[in-house]
């Protein structure tokens, strides 16, 4: 008899046990269909091969190394490689996080990669599809900035002037510069407040005062009005659905269940 068992299989997650280990693959996880393919095949001692992380991480361009995602030869920092885990780990798309590390690393100035990262990491904004960033501005209550009163922040306004007339001293705090900040801030800056999608490429400038929760960038897209904080860490149009089929509570937040109860094979 196979030492992994498997139930709940459907077009979009399935349940497997091996090793002392439960495991819920959904159908956004790359290794999903090879799952599959082993079950119809009944070739389920393949499936911990398959599901070994080292390798899965491997067969994506990425390299697993002593805990530690590696791109290209080069770790990702240690917050954003465990957030690539964790997702891989519950079946979520871990992509979007890749995507913003390349697109940090194009932006042409290191001390704005630097200060980005610590930007994001300070004050929690989430990531969009596309490896972007969103973040916040107080605007007057026709979608004005409040400096000028000339750059339209209306939803789906493009604001944008050359970098090199961003001020990129972070000693200076209010200076020249296309202006984002965390919520806290910018909820108390301004009438009305937008939620605006910044490429890491356009990151400027993180002035040192008020705690790194405003920066100072050369381009950003209104996306939204601003109704409430954006909790989720990473911004997707897709819908998951991890509770469980016993209680109803979700698979990793709340569910007390016996994971290996009437666990067999189909």
């Amino acid at each position: 008899m196979s030492k992994v068992s498997y139930h709940e299989v459907t077009n979009k997650s399935m349940a497997l046990s091996f090793d002392g280990k439960y495991i819920v693959l959904h159908a956004k996880d790359g290794r999903f269909k090879e799952v599959q393919k082993c079950i119809d095949e009944n070739r389920l001692d393949d499936i911990p091969d398959i599901l070994d992380m080292k390798n899965y991480f491997k067969t994506q361009g990425l390299e697993l190394i002593d805990g530690v995602i590696h791109i290209e030869n080069e770790p990702l920092p240690e917050e954003l490689s465990d957030r690539v885990i964790a997702l891989q780990e519950v079946g979520r798309p871990f992509d979007i996080l890749i995507k913003f590390w390349k697109n940090v690393k194009t932006n042409p100035s290191y001390n704005s990669r630097r200060m980005l990262y610590n930007f994001l990491k300070h004050n929690g904004h989430p990531l969009t599809e596309a490896g972007c960033f969103i973040a916040y501005r107080g605007v007057t209550s026709d979608f004005k900035d409040h400096h000028t009163g000339t750059f339209d922040n209306s939803v789906g306004s493009v604001c944008e002037m050359p970098r090199d007339e961003v001020d990129d001293n972070p000693n200076n705090t209010c200076s020249r510069g296309l202006h984002v900040a965390a919520y806290d801030y910018a909820n108390g800056f301004g009438n009305t407040m937008v939620e605006v999608k910044v490429n890491p490429v356009d990151v400027v400038c993180v002035p040192q005062d008020y705690k790194g929760t405003k920066m100072r960038v050369c381009k950003f897209e209104v996306t939204a009005i601003c109704k409430q904080r954006l909790d989720e860490p990473v911004y997707t149009t897709e819908e998951y659905n991890d509770d469980c089929s016993n209680c109803g509570q979700d698979l990793y937040n709340g569910c007390e269940c016996d994971p290996m109860e009437d666990f067999d094979n189909e």
